[in-house]
């Protein structure tokens, strides 16, 4: 396969050691390619110690807010994969000014350095929750209707890539469908891999907002649609939206919550599993997105079912790769959120008495 990185250069994953970059990380070194990763590595690097002995990895731990530690990362750097932030609702609702900080400034600031090293080609994970509740499907040009902080950080962010017109500067902005499936670095604060987890664990679904749709796709899928643009030429991808998924994993909750409680029948007590519907749901998202671009311009389409990432999951839970509680803190994104913030307040105020 020709790559589209030349001679010493890297590919910069920022955020790699994370749910969808270790994916990314990990396809990349399989196709022979040059790839740093950026992260605070907050667990260590315990989730991606069968990648450390590979001799096409670099590691650079740092923030993405601070500016030393950043520029540090972007030596012979070609192309940057920016997959960094808070993600999720619950998440970036803990902390308003923090989510700002973390998922928008940030992006300005990555921006700008990528710019200074001449690096032109700029990828961007954003989320399809940027359409927020539609009775339509909705694709690229649909208006968007965000209905979290999370999904306007988004847009925001996509707002400031495409609004440089920089000539030498080539965002790409990828629209994520809702991610499942194992990782090494697990969630299970995302609705298929919760409800999985739910079912083995304690043989209930809790099911809310039943009939609103979401589009799925497993996190190794969005990891070769990365990399399925790295290698797409410039001027096929350059400053396109890009929404991210395959209309046959569109699916409502309530359909969702079937599809586990078929794969998953019984749980680890050997008692039947069973749906619990709840009609009240704060949560107003509802969107069935088109994914014709995507197949139209990269040739892509999943390669992974949503039966097939429950059935991963829920043999994990039988082999005993998970072993802590699905509830424990390592495995959630807000709990995790929370930690950063602490840190985050606490640099802020010496920064603030350092003055």
């Amino acid at each position: 396969m020709k790559k589209s990185i030349t001679g010493n250069k890297y590919v910069l994953v920022i955020g790699g050691a994370g749910y969808i970059g270790t994916h990314v990380v990990e396809q990349l070194l399989i196709r022979n390619y040059r790839v740093r990763i950026f992260d605070q590595f907050v667990f260590g690097l315990h989730d991606i110690s069968d990648l450390l002995n590979n001799p096409n990895l670099d590691i650079v731990r740092g923030d993405i807010s601070r500016l030393n530690e950043l520029i540090k990362a972007f030596k012979d750097i070609q192309t940057v994969v920016h997959l960094a932030g808070l993600v999720g609702d619950p998440a970036c609702a803990i902390d308003k000014e923090f989510t700002i900080h973390t998922n928008i400034a940030s992006t300005s600031i990555i921006k700008d350095v990528s710019k200074t090293f001449s690096i032109s080609r700029f990828i961007f994970a954003s989320s399809c929750s940027v359409y927020g509740s539609s009775e339509k499907k909705v694709n690229e040009t649909s208006k968007l209707n965000p209905v979290s902080l999370y999904a306007k950080t988004k847009i925001d962010s996509e707002n400031q890539l495409l609004n440089d017109h920089d000539r030498n500067f080539h965002p790409v902005i990828l629209r994520f469908a809702t991610a499942f499936g194992h990782s090494r670095r697990p969630r299970f604060d995302l609705i298929t891999n919760y409800f999985s987890a739910q079912a083995y664990n304690e043989g209930i679904v809790t099911v809310t907002g039943s009939k609103q749709w979401r589009p799925f796709i497993h996190a190794r899928d969005l990891a070769l649609a990365i990399v399925k643009t790295i290698e797409a030429p410039e001027n096929i991808v350059n400053r396109q939206i890009i929404n991210v998924g395959d209309e046959r994993l569109n699916a409502t909750i309530g359909d969702l919550a079937q599809k586990v409680i078929t794969v998953i029948p019984i749980t680890k007590n050997g008692t039947k599993t069973k749906i619990i519907t709840k009609i009240d749901t704060g949560d107003k998202r509802n969107y069935f997105v088109s994914f014709e671009k995507i197949k139209r311009v990269l040739g892509f389409k999943s390669t992974i079912s949503i039966e097939d990432g429950i059935r991963e999951i829920y043999n994990n839970f039988k082999n005993g790769i998970y072993p802590r509680s699905f509830r424990d803190p390592r495995y959630i994104n807000s709990e995790m959120t929370k930690l950063l913030r602490e840190e985050y307040k606490s640099l802020s105020k010496v920064a603030k008495l350092s003055k």
